[in-house]
């Protein structure tokens, strides 16, 4: 028996098979094709070469600024390459003589050409070894439809090891009924993380080397609560794990009562409880969970999952989304991603400090038909439902006031084309930064609705790196200044009239919720798999009782007794809310 520890990401406990997931390296499979078949390998090929070029010149675009054209040849390399008779000729000529497909045949002649680069004497050809490799790589990467091995191909119910994991997997898990996961990497509050949350399957992250120390098929727990996985368990902790496991399911049990439960204080205050969707496949959990709507639609997964795609694919993924939500509202957030996070078909620049970079709608100001091609697609999908848009890492009213140029403009440009679209839509901010907490006054002019993002707002106004476990105890929601701003967003969007929520992950998490409600914050939106603790917390709470609550914690000085003080509380009203 082994226990690996890591960090407990998403509750529930299982005990299951493992299947590890091999990501090292891409996959190219061989097959015959007919004569009649040739074309269609050369489009596949032809397609791929596009897309590269189109990646590399984007590349090569947003790295002169710090590279300069000096350094910067290194992508007309590459692009020469792609044009290369002995790269991409052979591999036509391969594919036509030999019938195969064109990943193989790729695959083969840049064996040949990399061999023959090896073995020259000239340290000039040599060094060119890399180039044609990375090449290769992108090009594989764009023809393959599946270039990693995918949680499609595995069996159901399996519980997945892996080194780390991407969007594209949590849809694939709803479908192969995946009973958990672990993996070496990820924070509490990851994406990967919030995914797993949102899908209520139970997840350990950050085991650092989880990947290198499991045998496929070998029996595994994943306890979800303390972050542990226990690999080829002895029948005595299987036995207590079997126990631990019963009760978590009558835990659940009880909990499902409240599915069909109104979200409301004992004092008659109503709470409107929407959904944060990561992937159109969470929205009908969502709905069996009776979500009033999608407080958050994060649009980044798209990217991360399939690059820089075209309005009209960016169309349809949106417009399933908006048919999906039964006519319920959906607040669509822009391309949220920088550096850190984006994919390796989405090119960025390199950065010193990506967090405090080129990242959210920063980038998309960058590149503006990148943005509008996003834009248009909202305003389509708009179109068949009740839709708001978001904009994410707003500083300033400058930026608010470019970004709703923006979105007219791409009105126009719709009712030039004679799209179906619908122009004047709610248009809102994302309050996560302390520049625009301290500004809301301002900033209610020019918007509909504020939507208080807490993970970024909390990290950026204690300055810590969320995902960082040395400084992570500092990250504290009921610091005062944390308390302070939460309360004057909430007062200036009262003031001038427009709704303000909540759709950080405090929102979701049991003993934050009293404190939103003494603030006075009555719209909260959280993963799915949260929305029935909410409503046992609010439906124990009464509003008076939260009002003294918060009144008592900015009275603290110490961020440390106030989160002492707020869960004696939460155990007072609803303790049983967590599962022991």
């Amino acid at each position: 028996m082994n226990i690996i520890k890591g960090i407990p990401s998403s509750d529930g406990i299982v005990t299951g098979k493992c299947h590890l997931l091999d990501r090292s390296k891409i996959h190219v499979v061989k097959y015959r094709i007919d004569k009649s078949g040739v074309p269609e390998e050369y489009k596949k090929l032809d397609d791929a070469i596009k897309k590269t070029e189109d990646y590399i010149s984007h590349v090569r675009e947003i790295s002169l600024d710090k590279l300069g054209e000096d350094h910067a040849f290194i992508f007309d390399v590459y692009l020469l390459l792609l044009k290369d008779d002995m790269l991409v000729g052979e591999t036509k000529r391969f594919i036509e003589k030999e019938l195969v497909n064109a990943e193989y045949a790729l695959k083969k002649v840049s064996g040949n050409i990399l061999k023959v680069f090896n073995e020259s004497e000239d340290e000039y050809f040599r060094e060119r070894k890399s180039d044609v490799e990375q090449v290769v790589q992108k090009l594989l990467r764009f023809m393959s439809a599946d270039e990693y091995e995918s949680i499609l191909n595995i069996d159901d119910e399996k519980i997945i090891i892996a080194h780390d994991l991407t969007p594209s997997d949590a849809a694939a898990a709803i479908k192969r009924k995946v009973k958990g996961f672990a993996m070496d990497l990820g924070s509490k509050i990851s994406h990967t993380s919030i995914l797993a949350r949102a899908i209520g399957i139970p997840a350990v992250v950050g085991c650092e080397d989880i990947s290198s120390n499991v045998t496929p098929g070998e029996e595994v727990i994943i306890d979800g609560f303390e972050g542990k996985v226990i690999v080829d368990p002895d029948e005595k902790t299987r036995e207590d794990y079997r126990n631990k496991e019963k009760r978590y399911n009558k835990y659940i049990e009880e909990l499902s009562k409240l599915k069909d439960a109104e979200a409301k204080t004992r004092d008659g205050e109503r709470v409107t409880i929407c959904s944060n969707i990561e992937i159109n496949e969470e929205i009908n959990i969502a709905c069996e969970y009776n979500s009033e709507g999608i407080g958050l639609y994060r649009t980044e997964y798209i990217y991360l999952d399939k690059g820089d795609i075209s309005e009209d694919d960016q169309f349809e993924i949106l417009k399933n989304a908006v048919l999906l939500n039964n006519s319920n509202p959906i607040t669509i957030r822009t391309f949220d991603l920088g550096g850190e996070k984006l994919s390796d078909v989405l090119p960025h620049p390199e950065e010193v400090n990506p967090v405090m970079g080129l990242r959210a709608v920063r980038y998309s100001l960058r590149f503006k038909e990148f943005f509008k091609k996003q834009l248009k697609a909202i305003l389509r999908a708009a179109y068949y439902g009740d839709v708001r848009i978001m904009f994410p890492m707003i500083s300033g009213i400058e930026e608010v006031n470019i970004c709703k140029e923006m979105l007219r403009e791409s009105a126009e440009e719709l009712k030039s084309e004679n799209k179906n679209f619908k122009g004047d839509i709610p248009v809102g901010v994302m309050v996560e930064l302390p520049s625009l907490a301290l500004i809301t006054h301002l900033i209610a002019r020019e918007v509909d609705f504020f939507s208080v993002g807490s993970n970024d707002l909390i990290q950026y106004t204690l300055g810590i790196d969320r995902n960082n476990e040395y400084v992570a105890y500092l990250y504290r929601p009921t610091h005062p200044s944390i308390l302070i701003m939460l309360d004057k967003i909430i007062t200036d969007a009262k003031n001038a009239g427009i709704e303000a929520s909540v759709c950080g992950e405090i929102a979701g998490e049991p003993k934050y919720i009293p404190v939103l409600l003494g603030l006075g914050y009555r719209n909260l939106s959280m993963s799915p798999a949260s929305i029935l603790k909410a409503k046992m917390v609010i439906n124990r709470m009464d509003i008076d009782s939260c009002v003294k609550l918060v009144r008592e914690l900015k009275e603290c000085k110490y961020a440390r007794l106030a989160e002492e003080k707020l869960s004696n509380f939460i155990n007072a009203y609803a303790g049983d809310v967590y599962f022991h």
